[in-house]
């Protein structure tokens, strides 16, 4: 549930500090584990890249 829960904030747009702090993740860097593959499909560059090839 915490991974899924992750998952949503950072998709939302939350970042690192305030998702470990709502779901109780003691480092950024376990948080970021659970969202490595998602911010590659949604993170800024990704819709940069999208737009281009429209």
């Amino acid at each position: 549930m915490r991974v899924g829960l992750t998952q949503d904030l950072f998709a939302s747009g939350e970042d690192g500090a305030g998702v470990c702090q709502a779901i109780g993740w003691k480092s950024v860097s376990t948080a970021l584990r659970y969202v490595r593959k998602q911010s590659v499909k949604g993170g800024a560059v990704s819709r940069v890249f999208d737009g281009l090839r429209r």
